[in-house]
């Protein structure tokens, strides 16, 4: 009797059609409307639901915050996300609050994923393929 066994790509949830050797992207669900994750571990979390056009632009997304993760320009942690912009800009620290990044300088609140200068960066990059 014959029997299938599972790549291991799919015992894990790889996403073997978008992975690369230096950023592995992981098919999961998603909770509150987001799409994917970058990660500080060098991957990529996508929802499971994505296909297509819109799973490739999630991915580029993504990966734009890598490179700004990798830059030491956008950090972030279960508790705060950290910005700085360039050399000459102080990093700009945001406690997150129930999907709110909240400015320690007082400043107004931002919804995570919102408008802000590090998803600015990374939407720019459809705007340039369009």
């Amino acid at each position: 009797m014959a029997f299938g066994l599972k790549h291991f790509t799919d015992l894990v949830g790889i996403d073997k059609e978008t992975s690369t050797y230096n950023t592995p992207v992981f098919k999961k669900t998603l909770e509150g409307g987001i799409l994917a994750e970058a990660n500080n571990d060098g991957t990529i979390f996508i929802d499971k639901k994505l296909k297509g056009k819109g799973k490739k632009e999630a991915i580029e997304h993504e990966k734009v915050h890598m490179e700004q993760m990798a830059q030491g320009r956008l950090q972030y942690n279960d508790n705060e996300v950290t910005w700085k912009p360039d050399t000459k800009t102080a990093a700009r620290v945001y406690k997150r609050d129930n999907g709110f990044l909240i400015p320690e300088d007082g400043g107004k609140p931002i919804q995570e994923g919102g408008k802000c200068e590090w998803e600015d960066e990374a939407y720019a990059i459809h705007e340039k393929k369009s």
